[in-house]
């Protein structure tokens, strides 16, 4: 499984995302559509804690990017109660599949959501650092990590 942050500016936001995933043992992060300091400084900030502990940062302009190139089986675009319609369904979530965290505040876009399958984790938004957390934590929880 992969883990994705989509569109965000933030480099503490990167480093924290980038922490979480690593924490719950995941091996690669994916970050797609980093603009200002996330790319500058919260990219390079997360390679290097990947490389301190011997896993993988991949960087791609955009989404579609990350779509062609690791040929996920699904992309699951983890957005808010507000734009998905359905609760995510942690036991249809594949060793092959892309999930996606949107680093913006406005959430994914109509376009964006097009690309995958998108799902709602709380009632509330709880922003890509609370969703990651939470989403991995539930998928350590069901032994599905």
């Amino acid at each position: 499984m992969f883990i994705a942050l989509h569109n965000t500016y933030s480099a503490k936001q990167v480093e924290e995302f980038a922490r979480i995933v690593f924490g719950f043992g995941v091996d690669t992060i994916v970050i797609t559509k980093a603009t200002g300091s996330a790319a500058q400084s919260g990219v390079p900030v997360a390679h290097k804690l990947a490389c301190r502990l011997g896993k993988n940062v991949l960087f791609f302009e955009d989404l579609d990017d990350a779509i062609e190139v690791l040929r996920p089986e699904k992309v699951i675009l983890i957005g808010n109660k507000e734009t998905c319609d359905k609760e995510v369904d942690f036991n249809s979530i594949g060793k092959n599949d892309l999930v996606v965290f949107c680093g913006a505040s406005t959430g994914f876009t109509k376009l964006e959501l097009e690309k995958g399958e998108g799902v709602y984790l709380t009632e509330n938004e709880v922003g890509a650092i609370g969703g990651v957390a939470i989403f991995l934590y539930k998928m350590k929880e069901l032994q599905l990590l």
